[in-house]
C-alpha cells in the first residue's frame, strides 16, 4: 500500500524529543496549517534530518498522513534559525510563533495568515530593519493574525492589505501604538487563551 507524500513550507514553531531518538514537531504549513508531525530517529547520529529541525526554522518539508500524526519523510531548511539567533529577530519571531500556536488549532490552511509568516521571513533574510522597526512590525504581524482569525475588531488597511503592503502602513501604527496594543489584549482576551 502506497502512501501519498504532500510538500509544503512550514515553520517549525514547537519541537519535542520523544523516546530515544524520536522528536515530535509542530509545524505551522503553507498547505495545511498546524500539524503535529513524528520525526522517527531524527535524533540519532547516522540521521541526515537532524541538522534540520531547528525551532523557528522556515523548511519544506515532505510529509505521510498517518492515523493521529503525520510522519516525516524529508525536509530541507529554506531559513535556517541559526543564521538570525543572535539577532533581535529570534525573540520576535518566537513571540509570534507562540501566538500562532495558540491561536491556530487544527489542521485548517489560512493562506492569508502563511504570507504574513513568509513576509516576514523574507525580512529576515534582509536583516536591515531597526529595532524599533521590528517593535512596530511585531504589533502589526499580531494584529494580522488576530484579524485573520476572526479576533480582531476593525477594518484598518494594515490589517485587511495583502502582506507586501505592511512596511507602507507602518506609520499608521506608531501613530496609533496604545490603540493597536490595547485591541491585541482584546483580541487574545476574546480568544480565551
Amino acid at each position: 500500500m502506497s502512501h501519498e507524500i504532500h510538500q509544503t513550507k512550514a515553520i517549525i514553531l514547537r519541537t519535542k524529543s520523544m523516546r530515544e531518538s524520536n522528536r515530535l514537531l509542530v509545524l505551522y504549513t503553507e498547505a495545511f496549517g498546524l500539524v503535529y508531525v513524528s520525526a522517527q530517529s531524527i535524533r540519532e547520529i547516522k540521521s541526515k534530518m537532524r541538522f534540520h529541525t531547528s525551532r523557528l526554522s522556515l523548511v519544506t518539508v515532505d510529509l505521510v498522513e498517518g492515523r493521529d500524526v503525520w510522519r516525516l519523510t524529508g525536509i530541507h531548511e529554506e531559513v535556517s534559525s541559526m543564521t538570525f539567533a543572535d539577532s533581535p529577530w529570534y525573540p520576535m519571531l518566537d513571540r509570534i510563533a507562540s501566538v500562532v500556536f495558540r491561536l491556530c488549532r487544527g489542521e485548517e490552511a489560512n493562506q492569508a495568515l502563511w504570507n504574513d509568516i513568509a513576509f516576514l521571513y523574507d525580512r529576515v533574510t534582509s536583516m536591515t530593519d531597526s529595532e524599533s522597526l521590528l517593535d512596530t512590525i511585531e504589533i502589526a504581524i499580531v494584529a494580522r493574525i488576530l484579524y485573520h482569525v476572526g479576533y480582531w475588531s476593525g477594518e484598518e488597511d494594515i490589517v485587511t492589505k495583502e502582506s507586501s503592503d505592511i512596511m507602507n502602513h507602518l506609520d499608521y501604527v506608531v501613530q496609533h501604538r496604545p490603540s493597536f496594543i490595547k485591541r491585541i489584549n482584546q483580541g487574545i482576551e476574546a480568544s480565551q487563551l
